[in-house]
């Protein structure tokens, strides 16, 4: 899911955001497609952005759009449609993709930060096996040792920041084994797998 594309402003505005892509393409939100800049389609380039009140402004960032770092513009129309001498709002606005550039300015860095993120493992810990080396868990993964060798790090109980490699992993019965914590996790206590 995307995040939304948001910004601030003066209340009564009307705000609109236009999406580029890192090839230099505009989205057209009319046509669905990204396209070869054209001063024309100006106005289908607009995504409106919403009033929510006090001047919070937001859109739901093109569903359409997938796989793609992006960067969006924000405009404030001045006339009763998108113009292309409408001015951007300065120091304000939101992206889908520019600060995670910024790892190095290197999008294929982001995108292989991207996949290690996504290899990333959340869960908690279940009523079952609760020990300072065993944990039942809510995983659902059923590949006996999937996790073997990775680190299991406790997000939260009273084994918070405590770490231990993962030996054994029962994809049946979701049993993590794992090298002492010093302590037995209790039922909801929260962990990721790295």
């Amino acid at each position: 899911m995307n995040s939304p594309i948001e910004t601030t402003g003066d209340v009564g505005l009307s705000m609109y955001a236009v999406v580029h892509h890192p090839d230099g393409r505009v989205w057209d939100a009319v046509l669905e497609v990204w396209e070869v800049f054209n001063a024309g389609h100006w106005a289908n380039y607009a995504v409106p952005l919403l009033e929510q009140g006090g001047g919070y402004y937001r859109a739901e960032y093109p569903a359409a759009i997938t796989g793609v770092l992006t960067t969006e513009c924000i405009y404030r129309q001045a006339g009763s449609a998108p113009s292309l001498g409408d001015a951007p709002s300065a120091g304000i606005g939101q992206s889908q993709g520019v600060n995670l550039v910024a790892v190095n300015n290197d999008t294929d860095a982001v995108i292989s930060l991207l996949a290690n993120l996504n290899t990333m493992q959340r869960g908690e810990a279940v009523t079952g096996t609760l020990t300072p080396t065993q944990a039942t868990t809510n995983l659902t993964d059923s590949t006996d040792d999937i996790f073997v060798g990775r680190l299991l790090i406790w997000t939260s109980g009273a084994l918070t920041r405590r770490a231990g490699y993962i030996q054994a992993y029962n994809g049946t019965t979701k049993k993590l084994t794992f090298s002492g914590m010093g302590g037995s996790p209790v039922n909801g206590d929260e962990f990721i797998i790295i």
